[in-house]
């Protein structure tokens, strides 16, 4: 979800700050993690909280969304937890000086989640994604194994695809979310075997199954089950964090 700042007026003081009506569901906690903030920053920006009670249909300040850049020629990103402009550069195979160029007017140190930047030279026929060719002897079933992808998924990204004819040397669009290539140069690829889980996996690389986790942020622990899921496994040579 995208907030964006109410061009009409800004009851809050600060310029860097907008408003935020508080829905079904919300807490002090959920609304610092969702604007990146901590819970004293939160209640330094809105002081009578101390005192009230949060309740549905109130109005509170929360940092700012900065607008979105200018994009010609690429496509837009919404920043999510986590993310800086080293890692989006990393994740999109982009030199880090080209990425701050698209984004002039965006703080490299302070990027906000929900925040849209702009990513340069990413084709519009798979924006994010990762075009592979669909080789002879190829199945449907192997596609969505390999990728780790719904067949939902699969028609979203390719318009006109017909999961019933699989035809080799056609170009297919992986959605980013289900299959990233292992771009750090740190990092190296591993494809999930019969028997494998999080934490076998996990224990062969000598690594706890959270930095398993932490170092594949898109794949869930049920992912490590599924054979011919592809996933990074830090270089051994290299200290793991965590």
């Amino acid at each position: 979800m995208i907030y964006r700042q109410n061009q009409i007026q800004n009851p809050c003081q600060d310029r860097f700050t907008m408003p935020y009506t508080v829905v079904p569901g919300d807490t002090l906690n959920s609304i610092a993690n969702r604007f990146a903030i901590t819970l004293a920053g939160l209640l330094d920006l809105n002081p009578t909280l101390r005192l009230r009670t949060l309740t549905v249909g109130m109005t509170i300040c929360v940092p700012s969304v900065p607008e979105r850049p200018p994009c010609i020629n690429g496509a837009y990103y919404v920043v999510r937890a986590r993310d800086s402009f080293y890692s989006i550069a990393q994740r999109y195979n982009i030199p880090l000086n080209v990425l701050l160029e698209a984004n002039p007017d965006a703080n490299p140190y302070d990027l906000k989640v929900g925040q849209e930047i702009c990513i340069p030279d990413v084709s519009a026929t798979c924006p994010f994604g990762t075009m592979v060719t669909i080789e002879q002897g190829t199945r449907l079933s192997d596609i969505l194994i390999t990728y780790n992808i719904s067949v939902n998924e699969l028609m979203a990204a390719n318009v006109g695809f017909n999961p019933n004819i699989i035809e080799p040397g056609a170009e297919l669009c992986i959605p980013p979310e289900t299959y990233q290539e292992c771009v750090s140069p740190n990092t190296i690829e591993y494809i999930i075997r019969q028997n494998d889980s999080l934490s076998t996996v996990a224990q062969q690389f000598e690594m706890t199954p959270s930095q398993l986790l932490i170092a594949n942020p898109n794949l869930r622990p049920a992912n490590f089950l599924i054979t011919g899921t592809r996933i990074c496994i830090p270089n051994p040579e290299e200290e793991v964090i965590g």
